[in-house]
């Protein structure tokens, strides 16, 4: 981490999160990270976090952790009993953590606020798997505007039991990086590589990289590698 963001190296507490809410559970199944961010118009956060704990037993709330990764935490006064039980954790990253992010490289056709905002994004990420990683066995990353589908936690469950082969990322949305779950063994490597290349590419289009680099074979042609 150090090598790519080298200004860590002046702020040592810079890599470890102001936890302002919950109560630090370990030695889950499942934990889910939901960064988010302020919206001028629409706030999601709230009816995301309603849905995905409404479909929650007890005994699942107690295997699970949801890690919101924000900046204001206002908002989220609307479920102390969860954060008191430890099934929600609000985090936020020191400003340290960020390295100056005033002149980046402009590439395919983005904005100069387009680029930093999917820079900071990619640190956001890093940030947020890296604090899920000893928490739980697998690690689910979602957004701040879904709508959970019935019985979520134990189909993913379900599902991934049925894996009889290796995997890497098992998918349950098409759309970005959402619903992407990773054994959480599996972060720190994946983490690194977005660290490698955070300035360059957005966070979707750097997972497909990775994937390509671990699992495809590059004598196959890329119908092959997408079965």
């Amino acid at each position: 981490m150090y090598y790519y963001l080298p200004h860590l190296r002046e702020y040592e507490d810079a890599i470890f999160p102001n936890v302002i809410f919950g109560r630090q559970r370990t030695g889950v199944s499942l934990v889910m990270g939901i960064p988010t961010v302020k919206r001028e118009k629409q706030h999601y956060l709230i009816n995301t976090l309603h849905s995905l704990l409404y479909e929650l037993s007890e005994e699942q709330k107690n295997d699970c952790v949801i890690i919101i990764f924000i900046a204001e935490v206002t908002s989220l006064h609307s479920f102390p009993r969860e954060i008191q039980s430890g099934v929600l954790e609000v985090i936020s990253p020191p400003a340290s953590y960020y390295p100056d992010l005033s002149n980046l490289k402009k590439t395919f056709g983005d904005s100069e606020d387009r680029v930093r905002w999917r820079t900071k994004q990619n640190l956001d990420y890093s940030f947020l798997m890296l604090y899920a990683q000893p928490k739980g066995t697998f690690y689910l990353q979602l957004e701040d505007d879904i709508l959970a589908k019935s019985d979520y936690f134990q189909s993913i469950k379900d599902f991934v039991a049925k894996q009889s082969q290796e995997w890497m990322i098992l998918e349950f949305s098409q759309l970005g990086f959402i619903g992407k779950l990773f054994k959480s063994e599996d972060l720190p490597l994946i983490v690194d590589f977005f660290l490698m290349f955070y300035k360059d590419k957005p966070i979707d289009w750097l997972i497909d990289h990775l994937l390509w680099v671990k699992v495809c074979n590059p004598e196959k042609d890329a119908v092959s590698m997408s079965k």
